[in-house]
Order: C-alpha cells, then structure tokens, then sequence
C-alpha cells in the first residue's frame, strides 16, 4: 500500500503543483457505466469523469509527439517534472479498467504582512494553500457519490492531469496551457487514480477553451513570456512559476516587476475572461505582525521566532523554508513598490 494516502494536503500540492502550473461507498450501488461532469450533492461541487485505463499509453504518445517537434522545454527542472510520469499501472493494478479525473475547486488565498506601518496583502495563488485536505479525503468523496466501490484501494495515478482532463471532457485548455474546468475556471485542484470498476469511456479529442479565439489577454499579461502566440503549448523555462518555486537564485532577466504572488504567479489567470465569475474567491491567511515581517525581510530570525513565522505560515506551500519566503516576499513587495501593496 502506498504511502501517498498519508501525506497532507500541502505535501502533496508541493510536489504536484510544478507540474500543474506548467502545462474527478461504501457498498451504494451505482450504474457500471456511471459518469458525470455537474457537481454531485454532498461531495463539495467536484468534478470528474472516466477514461478507460488503455488510454495510459496514448498520453504517454501524445507528449513524445510534442518532444520529437520541438514543443517541450529542454529545461532540467522541467524535464525532471514530467519524467516522473508513469505511463503505467502500479504493482497490483495491471487488472486496473478505468481512470477517473477529478476536479476539486480551490480559492486563491492571501496572507497580510505589516510593512512600515502598512499592510501588504500579498497572494497566495490557490494549490498553494492548505486546506486541510489529503488525497484520502479526495477518494473519499468518489467513494461517498457511489462512483467506486468503498473497499477499493485507488492508487494515484502519476501522469499529465491536465491532457487527462482535457481528453476525458473534464476540462479545456486555455492559452496560457491551464486546464479550466466549468464553474471552477482554473482555480481547481486535478487528480486522478485507478480503479478497477469498469466505468465509461470518454476520451475524445484535445480542445480549446471558446474563450480563447482571438483573445490575448494572457499573452499581454504574462510577465516572462512563457506565452506563445502561435502555440498553445507555453515554454516553461520562462515561465515564473517554475523559478519561485525553487530555492535557486532567480534568473537575472526575469523582471523585476513580474513578481505578483508569494509563490507561484497569477499574472495570466485573475484577468483571464474565463476566471471572471470565480475570480472573488479567496481564503485569507492571516496577518505577520511587523516585528516579523522586518524579521523575515532581514534574515535576522531567532530560533523561537522562527518556529512562531512557520507556524504563522504553515499553510503556505513551502512555508517551513523562511529563507525560501524570504526571498520571494522581498521580490513581491519590491515589485509592488512602496505604496500599499494591491492584488495584481
């Protein structure tokens, strides 16, 4: 049994969300060709569809036609990303018939930090934020809709979620190369796994959100330009996302005013068209009093203070590394100037 059942929520965000930001019962019964893609009551408004597990390997062609054209990244990190994929059935699962996806929405969050006397909201862009949710509770709501059975196992299923999505109907992809799920925008959290139960088939083509068609909003917004005019497939080695997630120095031509959020980037999604109605949404993460903040700024931080700041922060992934946040917060508020710091 794997020990990814076990992880919180933020563990597993921080290992998964890379690759989200750069390129769903016990014994009730329920239809063997049972499928959905409105919110099911009870179960928080999620999302999700079915595939059958045979389709592994026409993910796993797709990506390797995008690499012999040219269409991925060469960057390491990146590469190291999507190698993670298994385009196959973990041990004990060769028997696996279906795939399901699903979408669980998230909130962008915001935590204020007291600065000179004023308060600098800063975001926290949503997969990025603890909610208190684990891959156990994800199964459980597929278990608790009647979707599968409550005794199966459901091992996660490592591979490209957002072409898993878009093939399935689940979602479309946008511009800016993020799956946007109806209802939820992109402001959601993909996951998937294996299961035995012999659900419904719905793969189908690769699609575009309608939104999109002759518009460049995320084109124009994007900081870095990871955004490509004449490709939906973005380049991640100039995406900002794949830098502040890292605790590498940032590269020198990323601009000094593309920093917007303490992890991550919402440049190209809070004025993306298609996020208008979902866009309000947000968590608030609290307050750092000022004393902390200057702390967290300087470097200057005392073993108790330390442990009060990744209390504080704890909710943020990548809280528990201060000199990590530090950075980043430095680069967003230098970014915003030094007037009340407003959302981007």
């Amino acid at each position: 049994m794997e020990r990814e059942g076990s992880w919180t929520r933020r563990e597993f965000l921080r290992r998964t969300a890379p690759l989200a930001a750069l390129l769903g019962l016990a014994g009730r019964a329920f239809p063997a060709r049972a499928s959905a893609i409105g919110p099911v009551p009870g179960t928080d408004g999620f999302r999700w569809r079915s595939v059958s597990a045979r389709r592994v390997g026409e993910l796993r062609d797709w990506m390797d036609k995008l690499d012999r054209e040219g269409r991925l990244s060469a960057d390491k990190t990146w590469r190291g990303y999507i190698g993670s994929f298994q385009y196959a059935p973990p041990p004990g699962m060769q028997d696996a018939c279906s795939l399901v996806i699903m979408s669980v929405p998230l909130a962008n969050a915001a935590i204020t930090f007291r600065v000179s006397g004023r308060r600098r909201q800063v975001w926290v862009p949503s997969g990025y934020a603890d909610d208190g949710r684990g891959l156990d509770d994800f199964r459980g709501l597929l278990y608790a809709a009647g979707i599968v059975a409550g005794d199966e196992d459901l091992p996660r299923a490592r591979l490209p979620l957002k072409q898993l999505a878009v093939r399935s109907g689940l979602a479309a992809y946008g511009r800016n190369n993020i799956a946007y799920v109806d209802g939820f925008g992109s402001f959601h959290q993909l996951v998937a796994f294996y299961s035995r139960r012999p659900l419904e088939d719905h793969w189908g083509a690769l699609r575009m959100l309608p939104e999109c068609k002759g518009c460049t909003v995320c084109l124009r917004e994007c900081p870095t330009g990871a955004i490509r005019s004449q490709d939906f497939v973005i380049d991640p080695a100039r995406c900002l996302t794949l830098f502040n997630e890292l605790p590498a120095p940032m590269p020198a031509w990323v601009p000094a005013t593309a920093h917007n959020a303490l992890v991550g980037c919402l440049k190209c999604q809070l004025r993306c068209p298609a996020n208008e109605a979902v866009k309000a949404r947000t968590l608030d993460l609290g307050e750092v009093p000022e004393a902390e903040t200057a702390a967290l700024l300087s470097g200057r931080i005392s073993a108790p203070l330390a442990q009060t700041l990744k209390k504080r922060l704890s909710r943020i992934s990548g809280g528990e590394d201060l000199s990590y946040i530090s950075r980043n917060l430095k680069l967003v508020l230098g970014a915003a100037g030094p007037e009340l710091g407003t959302r981007p």
